[in-house]
């Protein structure tokens, strides 16, 4: 019911706006043309324009002029708001796409950083890990699977910072770019537990 109430309205308000355009564009354009031609000829042909211009000019004979003016009037308004509504989804996607760029920047960055001093730090762990392995050691599950898991994340976030941006997946904007690197996360979490 609310839905059909809002249709309505939006609907009504449409409707209003085209005959507010159709009736008053119609009469401005003719009597604009009509002023023109008043102006312009030293006599009219038809219609007596210079003792009764107002009578002449909203006459039967005219309606038809008037009609084709309000429709041109309620074309340019429809392919106006059209436009004016297409500059601003584009503007929209744009701004969306800077902001998905200045993130993208960002986490390259930031990956960068954290790359540097994770990588080393987890690199050691798997280096200590190996060698237990290697000599015959013992070693906690939790820490072998938590070091994968560091690595793995660290490879996701590398991939969504550094390649993905540069494929024909390209995130748009910050929600896919948070999808992407959540989808990985969990693909990795699924591995790593299987």
């Amino acid at each position: 019911m609310k839905y059909s109430k809002k249709y309505i309205a939006n609907f009504v308000s449409k409707f209003g706006k085209s005959m507010i355009v159709f009736i008053a564009g119609g009469i401005a354009i003719h009597f604009f043309v009509m002023f023109l031609d008043y102006l312009l000829m030293s006599r009219p042909l038809y219609l007596d324009l210079h003792d009764n211009f107002f009578e002449s000019i909203l006459s039967m004979p005219m309606l038809p002029m008037a009609v084709a003016y309000g429709l041109l009037s309620l074309a340019t308004f429809i392919l106006w708001s059209k436009k004016k509504k297409a500059i601003l989804r584009m503007h929209e996607k744009e701004i969306q796409s800077e902001k998905a760029e200045a993130v993208l920047k960002s986490m390259q960055r930031i990956t960068g950083m954290l790359a540097e001093h994770i990588a080393v730090h987890n690199a050691k762990i798997m280096v200590w890990v190996e060698s237990r392995k290697r000599n015959g050691g013992r070693v906690s599950d939790n820490v072998d699977k938590s070091s994968k898991k560091i690595a793995h994340s660290l490879q996701s976030l590398s991939k969504i910072s550094f390649i993905y941006p540069y494929t024909e997946n390209r995130p748009e904007n910050l929600a896919d770019i948070e999808k992407m690197l959540q989808a990985k996360l969990n693909k990795a979490a699924e591995f790593q537990n299987g």
